[in-house]
């Protein structure tokens, strides 16, 4: 048996430190609660496994804390930045936790991103979703973030890439004009929009 000599509950904040033979455990103080542990008690080998999952689950809270202070990230980003040093499933415990309390909103977090790459760096539809994807994001929120932008006329942004990145004067030779609608394809616009802007250059 295990003798729980003493149980400090930090002041101001939800941890607690619990003395327990030679260990000492930090846990929050709802672990604490669940345990349902008291100083001068005697504690079974399953009690001290559970102080030490409590003990892994504050220090994959406070990393997870850590992850978000340096920006926003999806649910899965921090999924997946938790699981490099913790269980898969308590990186799935705490990152749904962090969904729970607010501190991450990926419908919120796809619209932002929406925003940036569509106003200020003139990312094609296509390459905004697959970015979206890329961080994460479900379907549902990456159709929601997209869908006041898939009803705007793309040509003026299609036009302006092109301007940018190309010289217009060489769109007359054919090789050049296929270059720049595979850079078009690229940065995510639609392929028969910029057809219909590569025209507009011919019949110029």
């Amino acid at each position: 048996m295990y003798n729980i000599s003493k149980i400090h509950r930090n002041e101001g904040s939800n941890e607690a430190v619990v003395y327990c033979n030679d260990e000492i455990y930090h846990i929050t103080t709802r672990d604490l609660e669940t345990l349902g542990i008291i100083e001068n008690d005697t504690a079974d080998e399953y009690t001290v496994i559970a102080l030490n999952e409590a003990s892994q689950r504050l220090l994959c809270i406070k990393k997870a804390f850590d992850y978000l202070s340096y920006g926003d990230l999806s649910k899965k980003q921090l999924r997946d930045k938790l699981s490099r040093k913790f269980s898969k499933e308590l990186s799935f415990d705490v990152a749904q936790l962090m969904v729970e309390r607010g501190y991450i909103n990926d419908s919120r977090l796809a619209e932002r991103y929406t925003e940036t790459f569509y106003e200020f760096k003139n990312m094609g539809l296509n390459k905004i979703r697959n970015e979206l994807y890329r961080r994460g994001i479900s379907k549902e929120d990456i159709d929601n973030a997209l869908e006041k932008y898939e009803s705007e006329d793309q040509n003026e942004r299609i036009l302006e890439f092109i301007k940018k990145k190309y010289d217009i004067t060489l769109l007359d030779d054919v090789k050049y004009r296929r270059k720049v609608y595979a850079g078009a394809l690229r940065a995510g616009f639609n392929g028969s929009d910029i057809g219909d802007v590569l025209r507009n250059f011919e019949s110029e």
